[in-house]
């Protein structure tokens, strides 16, 4: 008893951090549960009885380190959401508006307890006195060299069993710390790296010169849009009805996204990085289309904060040479926008631009809460109230009423533009998990339904007339497996422009 009364914070520590791997563990079967329960529970006992011996460290960090994993530990047992350097620098750039949308009752209830535990583990650590190291050191002595095994043997059936739920990579705190440590050190990297050149430095040929009938390119950007809720892509619903009803649509399917992530995948949507070269070292294909004679403009659903110049995305957007970011055209904040508000934007742009140009939408999309992105028009599919995870038919209504959305922005951009020589390019930057296995959102690149994307192509009349080998060029690529690797070099290609020097992958040859 007297134990127990000397070591309580740490018993109760150990407990906490033990039970953040409830799902895990409770997948397990006899006696790996077991078996977990007590590697796990002595583990923590042995490295948090040691670390009272650095108590004016500890008793700064871990109380830190504790809230962080609280809420890390909900959002991996309730939402799936595995935890690393990426889920960090999301957190991190996270725009007011997103974070209050994500804000679910339990969501806010894990910010609660975080702040509970937080302070008593900083209690705990100051009426705490360290013991004798003796047992914790051969519990470590012990049990480190089973962690290690686990790594070493990491295929053997015991170790697939075990690894998930045990493992320093998986496990509170320590995924975390690894998380932090991975974070700081592409922190530091991302802050220090040199900016993008531009792309107008590429060596390019126009190929099409288009003197007779000014170019309108417009390339939207979608957010969390998965290519198996399309109807255009076999989907039973009807989610993208006036994109049926467009004689000139080409639907790829569903091409493979960069990543899970905006802002991995947008910079490599749009520059010459691919997944075979991911670094970006080039900007954006406007400076490459204003080296060509096109006039530029960016159109984003999003803010323009005062950190959003070191955005990933905007660090490579170039020198556009108009820029509208929401808070620009519109009183509407995060949770009342809608992308259909950029449409008088995109008008003023077509009304006061002239010969080529080059317009980028960055929409929101089916970014999460679904249930916000679409007026109350494209309310088709109901009950749709999805503030919570925990009703999929709910999700997944809301979710195919954003698809409505998009499919309806779209056809309102195809119809200002249908008399011009005009394309319209979309894709999204990632997709996104509705329920399966129990996961959500994105940010797992392993999962297909976040990589899975659509990819879409409107051509106007006029530009088929002007430039028949380029339709042609994309009809033989229907079907065919794609990804984001392609929509640089395509993109140019439609606009009249070749990198004759290019290993990428171009749709049109000199």
């Amino acid at each position: 008893m007297n134990f127990i009364q000397r070591n309580y914070f740490v018993l109760l520590l150990s407990t906490l951090l033990t039970l953040m791997m409830y799902k895990p563990i409770m997948e397990l079967s006899f006696p790996y549960f077991i078996i977990s329960i007590a590697y796990l529970f002595l583990f923590h006992y042995s490295i948090f009885s040691l670390s009272l011996y650095l108590k004016k460290i500890t008793i700064v960090f871990l109380p830190f380190l504790i809230f962080i994993c609280t809420i890390c530990a909900y959002l991996f047992n309730f939402l799936n959401i595995k935890i690393s350097d990426n889920l960090l620098f999301l957190l991190l750039e996270t725009t007011q508006g997103e974070s209050g949308e994500a804000l679910t009752s339990k969501f806010i209830a894990s910010i609660f307890l975080a702040c509970i535990f937080a302070l008593l583990t900083y209690i705990g650590i100051r009426k705490s006195t360290p013991q004798r190291p003796l047992i914790p050191i051969l519990l470590l002595v012990l049990l480190i060299p089973v962690n290690v095994a686990l790594a070493k043997w990491d295929k053997h059936p015991i170790a697939r069993e075990l690894r998930p739920a045990i493992a320093t990579k998986y496990a509170f705190p320590f995924c975390v710390i690894d998380s932090l440590a991975n974070f700081s050190i592409r922190w530091v990297q991302y802050k220090t790296r040199p900016e993008p050149k531009s792309s107008a430095l590429l060596a390019s040929e126009q190929i099409s010169p288009q003197n007779n009938e000014p170019l309108t390119l417009v390339f939207v950007i979608g957010e969390s849009a998965r290519a198996d809720h399309f109807q255009l892509n076999g989907y039973t619903r009807e989610t993208t009805p006036r994109l049926m009803r467009e004689p000139n649509v080409i639907s790829f399917g569903a091409i493979r996204s960069f990543a899970a992530l905006t802002r991995i995948s947008v910079p490599v949507m749009l520059t010459p990085a691919t997944s075979d070269e991911p670094e970006i070292v080039t900007n954006s294909f406007i400076d490459l289309f204003v080296k060509h004679g096109f006039s530029t403009a960016w159109i984003s659903a999003n803010s323009k904060v005062a950190y959003s110049s070191d955005m990933p995305t905007t660090r490579i957007m170039g020198n556009a040479q108009r820029t509208f970011f929401r808070n620009d055209f519109t009183t509407a904040d995060y949770s009342t926008f809608k992308d259909e508000m950029m449409l008088p934007v995109l008008q003023e742009v077509l009304s006061t631009s002239c010969g080529n140009r080059v317009i980028i939408i960055h929409t929101r999309g089916s970014h999460f809460n679904y249930s916000t992105k679409y007026a109350k028009k494209y309310r088709k599919f109901t009950p749709d109230n999805c503030n919570e995870f925990d009703n999929l038919e709910k999700i997944v209504n809301a979710y195919d009423n954003s698809i409505l959305a998009t499919d309806g922005f779209l056809a309102d951009i195809i119809a200002m533009l249908k008399e011009q020589n005009a394309l319209v390019i979309y894709s999204s930057d990632h997709g996104e998990s509705l329920g399966e296995e129990g996961i959500f959102m994105h940010g797992n690149a392993k999962r297909p339904e976040q990589r899975n994307v659509p990819f879409i192509i409107w051509y106007s009349d006029k530009y088929k007339e002007n430039s028949p080998n380029a339709i042609a060029a994309l009809e033989k690529h229907v079907g065919s497996e794609l990804s984001h690797d392609v929509l640089f070099p395509w993109t140019i290609n439609l606009g009249g422009i070749i990198l004759p020097d290019s290993d990428l992958p171009a749709l049109l040859e000199k």
